[in-house]
């Protein structure tokens, strides 16, 4: 999606603030670039929408080189979030949102209805928000306003730049939780600029940790924590949080393997299955094995006697999973947050490769680490 080549950028007293950083920004990612003060983070961003050019080297979006570019057409398809906000005072919430997509000319009603949606997604009611002025919100709403109107145009690119750093922590911890739930349903590319290695590590596909214009590490939270390739990152995340770090194990070590049947199986035959297996459900999967959904002896029980039903009639299709690529921790706070005694684990492709249970997690803790339990 974008592409740096030899980005370098010297400013004119000669100090070299990104020295040939070459990064692939892929599409559908959320990459946050985090380092000390000075280390070049915000001003690769900001050369994404050219509002910094580079001394040297190309940056490539979706093939195109954009020094190429109109600056000002780029940055209407860029999608931008500042840490002060940036709301127009003089406008309501609903012209501050719409301001893009008015740029762009789109239809009125067109943009209206996206506003309206985009306020709904961010718990603000548009009924009661979008006739409001700017000095009208709290802090938290002002922010959310903010993330809203860098999506309003549809854009496919989303820079952010330290968003949630001047809000107090409870606000901040919300705004991020929200991110997450958002980014899971947009699918967006998004840059994050922060200082903070905790938001980091909640929020990001992967971490790119800078110095002095330069990439020390790249690459997801999990593997961050658990490999730092040296003492500047081991110092920079915390030896409190690479010990919790060691303590988990990884996904993969307390998977088990799951019961499962097709979805043309009959009722009968799937109890069966429960009793043989001393389960009380079954994961419905095809032939491929990509996950369908989840059948217990509580759905089928009501249903027993009706021959013609199988189970793809009955199952339940909107169930809790975990990625693969997510950490054991993910892990358990989506299993505690749904009251859910196992967990699917799947592939992006939505392909089972396993489940976590309550038991499976005890058994690797204890047998891996019951001396320090």
């Amino acid at each position: 999606m974008i592409k740096f080549e030899g980005i370098t950028k010297v400013y004119n007293d000669g100090f070299r603030a990104v020295d040939d950083l070459s990064l692939h920004v892929k599409e559908g990612e959320l990459l946050v670039l985090i380092g000390p003060s000075g280390c070049g983070k915000t001003t690769t961003m900001k050369m994404i929408n050219r509002l910094i050019e580079p001394s040297e080297g190309e940056i490539v979006i979706e093939g195109e080189e954009i020094s190429k570019k109109d600056p000002v057409e780029l940055r209407r398809n860029i999608g931008y979030v500042i840490q002060h906000i940036g709301l127009l005072p003089n406008m309501t919430i609903g012209e501050n949102v719409a301001l893009v997509p008015k740029l762009k000319k789109w239809d009125k009603d067109k943009y209206m209805k996206r506003v309206d949606e985009l306020l709904e997604m961010v718990g603000l009611d548009p009924q009661i928000y979008r006739n409001r002025y700017p000095a009208e919100l709290s802090g938290g709403q002002k922010q959310r306003v903010g993330v809203i109107r860098a999506l309003a145009a549809d854009p496919p690119i989303i820079l952010m730049d330290e968003p949630f750093s001047a809000l107090d922590p409870i606000s901040r911890e919300q705004l991020q939780d929200e991110l997450i739930k958002l980014q899971e349903e947009i699918k967006k590319t998004i840059v994050f600029v922060t200082h903070d290695i905790d938001e980091a590590l909640k929020i990001a596909t992967r971490i790119c940790i800078m110095k002095q214009g330069k990439i020390v590490q790249l690459g997801d939270p999990e593997h961050i924590l658990r490999h730092p390739i040296n003492e500047f990152v081991r110092n920079f995340i915390g030896e409190e949080r690479l010990s919790k770090a060691k303590f988990l194990p990884s996904l993969s070590e307390v998977l088990v393997k799951p019961v499962i049947a097709g979805p043309n199986r009959g009722l009968a035959e799937a109890v069966k299955i429960m009793h043989d297996r001393k389960v009380d459900s079954l994961l419905v999967v095809d032939k491929n094995e990509k996950l369908l959904g989840l059948v217990s002896v509580w759905e089928i029980q009501p249903h027993y006697h009706e021959e013609e039903l199988k189970l793809k009639d009955i199952m339940k299709e909107d169930i809790p999973v975990v990625q693969s690529n997510q950490s054991l921790i993910e892990a358990i706070k989506i299993s505690s947050e749904q009251r859910v005694r196992f967990l699917p684990v799947v592939t992006d492709s939505n392909q089972l490769i396993g489940v976590i249970t309550r038991a499976s997690l005890v058994d690797v803790m204890a047998g891996k680490y019951g001396d320090v339990i």
